[in-house]
C-alpha cells in the first residue's frame, strides 16, 4: 500500500474513533457522575495516525456529568471534517492515474 492511502484510511478510522467517543460522552450527558473521556491522537510511522489511549476527565460532582455539549459538538464538527479531508484525498488519488494517462496520451 502507498502512503498516501494509508494515510487517509488511517485518519479516518481515527475520526470514527473519535467520533463514537463523542457521542458516548453525549448519551450519557444526564448521567450523574459520569467522566468525560478524552481521545489522545497520535501520529504513526511512518504514514498515519491513531488513537492511542482514551483518558477520562475526573468529575468531582458526582451528582451530575462532566460532559460539555457545547464541546463535543465541536469535537462531532471537527470529526466530520477530517472524515470529509481525508475521503477527498482518497478520491484525488483514486482519479490520479486517469489523469496522467489523459496527460500523457
Amino acid at each position: 500500500m502507498d502512503i498516501s492511502f494509508n494515510s487517509s484510511v488511517s485518519g479516518m478510522k481515527a475520526a470514527i474513533k473519535r467520533h463514537d467517543i463523542t457521542a458516548h460522552d453525549v448519551a450519557n450527558v444526564n448521567t450523574p457522575g459520569f467522566e468525560e473521556r478524552i481521545p489522545h491522537q497520535v501520529e504513526t510511522r511512518p504514514d498515519g495516525t491513531e488513537i492511542s489511549h482514551v483518558s477520562r476527565r475526573p468529575n468531582p460532582q458526582k451528582d451530575r456529568s462532566n460532559t460539555s455539549l457545547a464541546e463535543e459538538s465541536t469535537e462531532q464538527i471537527q470529526n466530520k471534517r477530517s472524515l470529509q479531508a481525508n475521503a477527498k484525498a482518497l478520491k484525488t488519488k483514486d482519479a490520479m492515474p486517469g489523469e496522467i494517462i489523459d496527460l500523457v496520451g
